[in-house]
């Protein structure tokens, strides 16, 4: 669905070079999600900004911040949701940027999630040389 107010829509539902972005950048993902994850990649409004910058004192021209693209990705399974949002004048770029910031959140909490000692056996697995029968 487009929209004149929301143009970025159809460059991702639209534009086939978007599209196959899209797909190599969420490919990142693989192994933080199982084939019952959704994943999600949503334009949004960027002028919605405007009120978080005015909060944390940042300067911003509501001109300039229409011309932004705000993309966010979004992680859903089983209730649980994890999500980032890349802004940028480029579309790939602010892609990019969601799919960098989004990575960085699954492997902060993968590891909360991973203790050293599991991290030790991982290593120490790899590390073996091959056993042969």
């Amino acid at each position: 669905m487009s929209t004149l107010l929301n143009p970025t829509i159809e460059d991702i539902e639209q534009n086939p070079e978007v599209k196959s972005f899209i797909y190599q950048q969420i490919a990142e993902f693989e192994a933080f999600v199982t084939p019952q994850t959704i994943v999600a990649v949503v334009a949004r409004d960027p002028k919605k900004l405007a009120i978080q910058y005015e909060t944390e004192g940042r300067d911003f021209d509501l001109k300039e911040l229409r011309k932004l693209y705000r993309i966010g990705i979004v992680l859903t399974e089983a209730g649980a949701k994890v999500e980032a949002e890349g802004v940028h004048e480029d579309i790939f770029e602010a892609i990019k940027l969601a799919k960098d910031n989004l990575l960085k959140e699954l492997i902060t909490i993968q590891d909360s999630v991973v203790s050293n000692q599991d991290r030790l056996i991982e290593i120490n697995h790899y590390l073996q040389p091959p056993v042969l029968h």
